[in-house]
């Protein structure tokens, strides 16, 4: 029992010294693997390879880079004989020798084998097919190059076989190099230009070709190099140091227009002075009158990323087309968290071009065959965001990690804000989503536009931070405004302030917000004031995911008005509209039936309950916020007809969450608002309840 104890140590000692030895090439190649195989983001990205065009070519090849990458990185960092002073030096066992020889092939074949599978998975037949072949080709030459290329590696005098060696070729160094060049010409590519670049080298693609470049780098460069100049592997450093200059490397602060003289004044109003001003303009133009129902529409859109911007765009987008813009004019405000306020900002800046005969104009809505709304929408949306802003994490914004200081320019949250404006510009023309934020109600004389109440998430104490036309006081308790005097965010664009509300899971930083400060006291901004760190935001859905708080919030703010206009004898109809765009939720019930719960696995249960279940309060709380949103209305309103309409994706619906997805789960999401499917939303109700033209 001791001798089987002692050889099994000694085994132990052994794979763990050849696996330090080569941990980029097995880390990295197994764990990436992994994560594109059995992660639904990840699964759902390789299907942006799937459309016709040069995508795919591009990916093939970056997997086989990243194949080639892992098994000559590990067949070289394994096979080097350095000093002698660590175990695997030392040893010239079958066992060992065997590893040496087999675990590089192992690695080299494993990306393209599990894409290969998961294409399958995918429904993708020919996809899968080419990356079986290129697994197939790889394997094939991992095993045969000695017959086809007679190896030039130095080994010991008398050795058959060159599994271990004392120095390399100059082609190898030469090869090593121009790879780790090619990653350089990449990154600056990326910085660049990260739009144009990523409509070709795709995020898969992307990060195929960064775990390439990380392994060639961290076994060739740190722990190879450095073992050659007989120095300890430096394979830890990437890590300390991105502990250590994380004090001093902050670059994600939030991005700001910049000052000009001629810049127009803030537009704000309290919600009472834009409420009565809203009713009024409607009363001028003779569709309020006294004594006849009048509807306002409130709504809530959830947040859940680019599944979230195109079901909250597209149903606004279809009540606005349906009743010939007429919902437009009874919409008086919306409240976003993530990918809602995106939605719910794109469509509240077409309506604002379509008030200045814009959209009529946009290259969006010359096609719209009568619903230039959804078409423009389509056009905005329908695209990969994940994309540019995964190159700038991967690449410029990965090496900011490692250094000492800041660089603004290589924050990637700049990459989401440029996708999203070039997004709009192609689609419409003009710079909307790039102007400053509270210009969106600059030209507004019928005030049409609706308000926007973005909704983030502060850091530091976990308030919501809510960047509106409106007022934030305190009428919405507990809340910051975002546009306060004495915070740095007047010049941000609307694609800024969007952002704020969508900076969710890593992919998006938090933003760092300055305040302006006359010693130790807050002042209001001004040139030449100083500026320091406030506070960071995050995605709004970690407060509160429907966005419902902030509507609920508003409804309590509108009341004192909307009781004035009522003894005028105006009969003003208040109406919230929730969008959901979680699949697995169901319209809020005021007691959950256990045959509704599930037990999720219990595998690693002591480690993953307690992440999992703050995640999973993410939706719980915006259902809860919904009911309670029910509740209230009840109680604060006079009776009435329904007050309450949920537009909810069916749940049989699975898209993950993220910032890309495939035309063929844009195409479905589109076939939920056509018959018969439309039918089960409330398209009719809102229609119904809108006054005749």
């Amino acid at each position: 029992m001791v001798s089987i104890v002692r050889v099994v140590g000694e085994r132990g000692k052994e794979i763990g010294s050849i696996l330090w030895r080569c941990v980029y090439s097995v880390s990295l190649t197994l764990l990436c693997s992994a994560g594109l195989a059995f992660i639904p983001q990840g699964a759902e990205s390789l299907l942006l390879v799937s459309d016709p065009g040069w995508t795919f070519p591009i990916f093939i090849f970056s997997v086989a880079s990243w194949s080639t990458a892992a098994w000559y990185s590990a067949r070289l960092t394994l096979g080097r004989v350095f000093d002698g002073t660590s175990l695997l030096d030392r040893t010239d066992t079958p066992f060992v020798n065997g590893i040496r020889m087999w675990l590089p092939r192992f690695l080299g074949i494993v990306p393209a084998s599990v894409l290969s599978i998961q294409f399958q998975r995918l429904g993708q037949p020919a996809l899968a097919l080419a990356c079986f072949i290129t697994a197939f080709a790889m394997g094939v030459f991992v095993l045969k190059r000695r017959a086809w290329f007679a190896s030039r590696f130095h080994g010991f005098e008398g050795q058959t076989t060159s599994i271990r060696f004392e120095s390399l070729q100059q082609r190898t160094v030469l090869t090593v190099s121009l790879a780790i060049a090619l990653t350089f010409v990449l990154l600056f590519a990326v910085w660049i230009w990260p739009v144009e670049v990523t409509r070709y080298v795709t995020a898969p693609a992307l990060l195929c070709f960064a775990f390439a470049s990380w392994i060639l780098f961290g076994d060739l460069v740190l722990t190879y190099s450095f073992k050659q100049a007989r120095l300890p592997s430096m394979a830890a450093l990437p890590l300390l140091l991105f502990i250590v200059f994380s004090l001093w490397n902050d670059n994600h602060q939030v991005r700001l227009l910049p000052i000009e003289a001629n810049d127009p004044p803030l537009i704000r109003r309290t919600v009472k002075d834009k409420l009565n001003q809203w009713l009024q303009t409607r009363v001028d133009s003779g569709a309020l009158l006294p004594r006849r129902p009048f509807p306002l529409y409130v709504v809530a859109a959830e947040g859940g990323g680019i599944r979230a911007a195109y079901w909250t765009g597209m149903v606004l987008a279809k009540l606005q087309d349906d009743s010939e813009a007429r919902f437009g004019r009874h919409l008086f405000a919306l409240s976003g968290v993530s990918g809602g306020s995106l939605g719910g900002s794109a469509f509240a800046a077409l309506v604002a071009d379509d008030g200045g005969n814009g959209l009529a104009n946009a290259y969006c809505a010359r096609g719209g065959r009568g619903t230039p709304y959804q078409e423009c929408m389509r056009q905005i949306l329908q695209r990969d965001f994940l994309s540019p802003t995964l190159g700038y994490m991967l690449y410029p914004d990965m090496l900011q990690r490692f250094l000492p200081f800041a660089m603004p320019a290589a924050d990637r949250a700049r990459a989401m804000e440029a996708g999203w404006e070039q997004g709009w510009h192609s689609a419409t023309g003009n710079e909307r989503f790039g102007r400053r934020f509270d210009q969106l109600w600059a030209a507004d004389g019928a005030m049409n536009v609706p308000s926007l109440l973005l909704n983030a998430t502060l850091v530091d104490g976990g308030n919501r931070i809510i960047a509106s036309d409106l007022v934030i006081d305190g009428s919405f308790p507990d809340a910051y405004d975002a546009l306060d005097p004495v915070l740095d965010l007047h010049q941000m664009s609307l694609g800024t302030a969007v952002h704020n509300s969508a900076r969710f899971s890593y992919v998006s930083p938090a933003g760092t917000v300055s305040a302006c400060r006359a010693g130790k006291q807050l002042v209001a901004c001004a040139p030449g004031v100083e500026r320091a760190p406030w506070g960071r935001v995050i995605d709004g859905g970690y407060f509160e995911n429907s966005g419902v708080e902030s509507v609920r919030d508003l409804l309590f703010a509108m009341r004192p008005t909307l009781d004035e206009w009522r003894e005028r004898h105006y009969d003003i109809d208040p109406v919230v509209i929730v969008i959901s765009n979680s699949p697995e939720a169901l319209a809020p019930r005021e007691k959950q039936d256990p045959a509704g719960a599930r037990m999720d696995t219990t595998f690693l249960s002591e480690l993953l309950a307690p992440p999992l279940g703050l995640f999973n309060t993410r939706t719980a709380r915006a259902t809860f916020a919904v009911t309670a949103e029910r509740r209230d209305m009840a109680a604060i309103l006079p009776p009435g007809p329904v007050r309450f309409l949920w537009f909810g994706m069916p749940s049989e619906t699975h898209t993950p969450l993220g910032w890309a997805l495939a035309g063929k789960t844009f195409r479905g999401i589109d076939t939920l608002l056509e018959p018969p499917h439309n039918a089960k939303l409330p398209f009719d109700a809102v229609l119904e309840r809108l006054p005749p033209p």
